[in-house]
């Protein structure tokens, strides 16, 4: 088969901070171009960069964001020269818009696009709004309480360049797009409440490379919890440091591998107290190596994430569990008591509680790691992600075929 694959990457700052959803979709993208070509498939990309390094003003911006006739040319002319059987579209917004599906059908080729946020149903990409969950704009054909708030960069010009781009191109992504590719099944329910036909909507989480590493066997000696990411409050850092102080004192000690806006007030609590250690940004053989030897790995994330994080699929993948915060998107990947534990979101003594379990209850901790490993295996190793995604361009290619589903 032969895929095009096209991503418009996002800014380096706001939620993400170069280290959230962005890394994550470029790197999903990339774990399945190379898992895709290792199994004999073609893979061509195209990217564009993101708005603020084009320098695009509010008003370009928006124009972009509602059609964006040189990227539909661009699009249209790989697809002529490469000749792809499916288009995989990661990420469209803002600068690349909805027109790159318009462009693979009027040269019909299929369309397959990874929910790696909520963009199509939130302006923002997050459902997070003023420091708290938000789906006001679930399911309204205008997102205007998006852009009442400015959820976009905080800007009226850019709020109202995504809302108007997700109004306009109701009908392209619910008649062009052949398939919607979810993560959980949370997000597939966000969609359809936002009018996506549920036939077009597969769930298919994302995978990680296998470490290809025996189970670490933890020592009783330095035991310690880790945590892995960026260093903002939308990923539960402020609640973990919290909840640390309740923890007995000398059962365990905290890990805090990552970077980001919040790192100095991290830095502090490393000076003021002696068990917890800041150990900075780590590449993907660091972050394993930390995981592995840990008790477990805690996800504490304030926000829904937009599918199991990479660093819960990374702890499974070296058979450590973890612990997360209660989120239906997060802890529907987590058998309670079997890979691992939830606690109430955004809720220090809850989380404080689970830790605790972990520092006097190690034997528990230690049984679940076998089952985290297995859990890797069945549902999130390339091997079962490359079956599901050769499935999902197959089905797609025989239903337009055959005329259906209904365009």
């Amino acid at each position: 088969m032969r895929i095009l694959q096209l991503h418009n990457r996002q800014g380096s700052g706001g939620a993400t901070g170069g280290h959230g959803r962005e890394v994550g979709a470029l790197e999903v993208m990339a774990h399945e171009a190379h898992m895709l070509a290792a199994a004999g498939h073609d893979i061509e990309q195209f990217t564009l960069p993101a708005a603020e390094d084009m320098g695009l003003g509010s008003a370009r911006l928006g124009l972009k964001a509602v059609w964006n006739a040189e990227a539909y040319r661009q699009v249209s002319e790989r697809v002529k020269r490469f000749g792809p059987d499916v288009v995989h579209v990661h990420t469209p917004f803002p600068v690349m818009s909805p027109a790159v599906f318009q462009a693979a059908n009027r040269l019909d080729v299929a369309t397959v696009t990874t929910v790696h946020g909520y963009r199509y149903s939130c302006i923002a990409g997050t459902c997070f709004r003023n420091g708290g969950l938000c789906q006001d704009c679930i399911g309204k054909r205008l997102k205007w309480p998006g852009l009442w708030h400015r959820c976009y960069h905080d800007s009226v010009a850019a709020s109202g360049a995504l809302t108007l781009s997700l109004a306009l191109h109701r009908r392209t992504l619910h008649r062009e797009v052949d398939r919607f590719i979810a993560l959980t099944s949370f997000s597939k329910h966000l969609l359809v409440r936002d009018g996506i036909p549920a036939h077009k909507i597969v769930v298919k989480p994302n995978s990680v490379p296998d470490p290809g590493t025996d189970i670490e066997e933890v020592t009783s000696k330095n035991r310690y919890v880790a945590f892995v990411g960026r260093l903002t409050a939308i990923k539960g850092i402020r609640t973990l440091l919290a909840a640390w102080k309740h923890v007995p004192q000398g059962s365990l000690e905290l890990h805090i591998a990552g970077d980001g806006p919040l790192r100095p007030m991290v830095e502090q609590h490393c000076r003021d107290d002696a068990s917890i250690s800041y150990l900075g940004w780590l590449d993907e053989s660091g972050v394993y190596d930390l995981m592995a030897k840990a008790e477990c790995v805690v996800v504490p994330s304030e926000w829904y994430e937009g599918g199991l994080p990479l660093v819960l699929l990374r702890s499974f993948a070296v058979g450590t569990p973890v612990i997360v915060s209660n989120l239906e998107n997060l802890a529907d990947g987590v058998v309670h008591g079997h890979t691992g534990l939830s606690f109430d979101t955004g809720d220090v003594l809850s989380l404080a509680h689970a830790l605790s379990q972990v520092a006097h209850e190690p034997a528990s901790f230690r049984r679940m790691r076998l089952n985290a490993r297995e859990a890797y295996l069945q549902h999130y190793s390339p091997d079962v992600n490359l079956a599901r995604i050769e499935s999902i361009y197959t089905q797609v290619l025989i239903d337009r075929a055959s005329g259906r589903p209904e365009r």
